[in-house]
């Protein structure tokens, strides 16, 4: 931006009252001296002719009144000024300016085009260094004096001239180029603003100046800080600025920091491209949360706070990014019991564990966090226990773990580890046929937000044509799926009417946030209508066929009710012994389950399948041998301490 600089002797040339004419140039400002007294008591006035369209009507005591681009001010020498900013063809036309009661003025503006008047520019440097920037003239006034003024609150003020020149401001003019550079040396806070440089034109009737516009930005640098993240894992960075806990905050890439990422409110957290930002006002701290590390993040960052418009406090902070966060992984629960959650974290650092709520992950108080034995001398990580107990719907969700550490100047907490935390009911077991009632329990935060029953998760590829979405407290059905949410119990339930073998599997609860939430699950089982009844004796064997629809859930488990096969049944994977044997066909949907040298102790009930399941009996009955025995030691009770067994054909 330039400023046209006018310095008029007005003349009373067919004029009633003074009329001054000014030329301006498109995309510059201008500057007129009305060599008028301010009179501090007079309302200042200012309107566009021929309409009179009012710019400035103000009475005050102030020595600036400022609307939008248009300013009148009282200058040094007592005189009102005024300044027009950004001019544009639009301007152009006749104004008339008055003290009310005391003086008018007539002032013509003519607005040219000119490519020297549209630069402006921004220059950056930290306090004690030298600042330095130049301006450019046309050919025309490369012997014309130079000037330099400074924008302050109330006023414009000269700072250098031909014939004054304020300390530690120095200039060099190269002619051949038609640039001239400023220097100003051990720069300060009160430094930063914006200067107005060019150079000074005579004219028999008035002075005027065609200037270039600098804004001059002073950076204090507090100090040096390096932080190290995992690509694919996440990252906190804590800013501290306690002396300026209101003052707004930024962060951004020190590549000339042309993309400065800040909340834009206060004590709220605000997304910004790939972070996530909060500005703490209490404690004069601005968090800054990578929601994923990514490699091009790595670099040189300035974290900063705006001490004034000109002036900024920042530390430098050098970020490294290395390959792969650890494995994710899966924990599950059941509701109310107690999860045990294991974090390695290098030797040095203090142990972070957050959960993630609406992409921001924040430590959480609830949780007990115990540091383990190592397992050998030499390890260098340590290895923590997180436990939460009582898990409830809301402990279900996204949970990293990582390292803290804190410098002087801020706290990086680098999230390298991530844990599912899947929350389960007791299964749901009925018969072909009957109905089903599956119970899915949430915060009550979520009232208002839509809630999904699926086969399979929700928003997904496994998601199954059996679903359907629920929204407060209303009733939504589907062929034989229904759904019903009481808010008030903070529970919603969905209802499936005969049940075939197609409807036993996995279910998700689910509620809708930006996305489907799969936050609980249970399991349907079917009992088929049709059982199995064998019969064997002591020492045979046997072989039973199992039917599963899913390659990854087969069981085969002695329990009296099938619920427990889940959780408290002796499961195929379980059992430890050699006569119990497993073979796959996988291609047929059935497996087989073989038992060799059966014993009476095998007798009960066995149920087998996946979510489908066939109810067995079987029933082990003494050997032939062995009723022989039993026989003859009740006739010779002398041998019935004698251990006689042999068999019959």
């Amino acid at each position: 931006m330039k400023i046209l600089l006018i310095f008029f002797t007005f003349s009373l040339i067919s004029c009633a009252v003074r009329c001054v004419s000014v030329t301006g140039y498109s995309g510059g400002s201008l500057l007129v001296d009305s060599l008028k007294i301010w009179f501090s008591n007079s309302a200042k006035y200012m309107a566009k002719l021929p309409e009179r369209r009012t710019i400035i009507n103000h009475r005050t005591h102030d020595k600036l009144i400022n609307e939008g681009r248009f300013t009148l001010f009282k200058n040094n020498e007592g005189n009102l000024m005024i300044y027009i900013r950004e001019l544009n063809q639009h301007d152009a036309g006749r104004y008339w300016i008055r003290a009310d009661g005391q003086w008018n003025i007539y002032m013509t503006l003519n607005v040219e085009e000119d490519s020297c008047c549209k630069v402006s520019k921004r220059v950056m440097v930290n306090i004690g260094e030298t600042a330095t920037f130049s301006c450019e003239y046309s050919q025309n006034h490369i012997n014309d004096p130079k000037i330099i003024f400074k924008e302050r609150k109330d006023s414009i003020e000269m700072i250098y001239s031909k014939w004054y020149r304020k300390d530690r401001i120095s200039v060099s003019d190269d002619k051949h180029k038609s640039i001239f550079s400023v220097r100003i040396s051990a720069v300060r806070p009160d430094d930063g603003g914006v200067y107005l440089c060019g150079v000074w034109i005579y004219s028999h009737s008035y002075i005027y100046s065609i200037i270039n516009t600098v804004h001059l930005h002073i950076m204090a640098k507090v100090g040096v800080s390096r932080a190290t993240g995992h690509s694919g894992g996440r990252m906190m960075i804590k800013c501290e600025h306690p002396q300026h806990k209101t003052k707004p905050k930024y962060i951004c890439k020190s590549d000339g920091c042309s993309e400065r990422k800040n909340p834009g409110v206060q004590d709220e957290w605000m997304e910004n491209g790939d972070v996530s930002l909060y500005d703490d006002t209490r404690a004069g701290v601005l968090m800054v949360f990578f929601r994923e590390l990514k490699a091009a993040n790595a670099g040189t960052y300035r974290c900063g706070v705006n001490v004034s418009h000109y002036t900024e406090s920042f530390t430098e902070l050098q970020l490294l990014v290395r390959d792969g966060a650890k494995y994710p992984k899966t924990e599950s629960a059941h509701l109310g019991e107690e999860v045990n959650i294991i974090c390695q974290i290098p030797e040095e650092h203090k142990v972070h564990f957050c959960k993630e709520d609406d992409h921001i992950c924040q430590n959480i108080s609830t949780s007990a966090v115990t540091e383990m034995s190592p397992s050998s001398e030499r390890n260098e990580e340590r290895v923590f226990k997180v436990s939460i107990s009582n898990v409830s719907v809301r402990d279900a969700g996204v949970y990293w773990c990582g390292a803290e550490t804190r410098d002087t100047h801020l706290t990086f907490i680098s999230l390298t580890t991530k844990i599912q935390l899947d929350l389960f009911m007791a299964p749901v077991v009925r018969r072909e046929g009957e109905s089903a009632e599956i119970f899915c329990p949430y915060d009550s935060i979520y009232k208002s937000k839509s809630k999904s029953l699926c086969k399979g998760k929700c928003s997904t590829r496994d998601r199954n044509t059996l679903n359907e979405t629920v929204r407060e407290e209303k009733e939504t059905k589907t062929d034989r799926l229904t759904l019903n949410d009481d808010i008030t119990a903070s529970v919603f339930t969905g209802t499936i009417t005969g049940l075939t073998a197609e409807d036993a599997g996995k279910y998700w609860c689910a509620v809708t946030l930006e996305r489907d939430v799969n936050y609980l699950y249970t399991h349907l089982i079917l009992i088929m209508n049709e059982e199995l009844n064998l019969t064997k004796y002591e020492e045979d064997d046997v072989s039973i066929q199992c039917k599963h629809h899913d390659e990854h859930q087969k069981c085969f488990c002695k329990a009296h009710e099938p619920s427990m096969c889940v959780k408290d049944g002796v499961s195929l994977e379980t059992i430890r012994d050699d006569r119990f044997s497993f073979s796959d066909e996988a291609s047929t949907g059935v497996f087989t389950v073989n038992i060799t040298d059966l014993r009476e102790e095998d007798s009960g009930i066995y149920w087998c399948g996946s979510h489908i399941i066939t109810k067995v009996t079987l029933t082990v009955n003494m050997g032939k041998s062995l009723i022989f025995l039993k026989m003859f030691t009740n006739n010779i009770g002398s041998l019935s301490k004698r251990l006689l067994v042999f068999r019959l054909c």
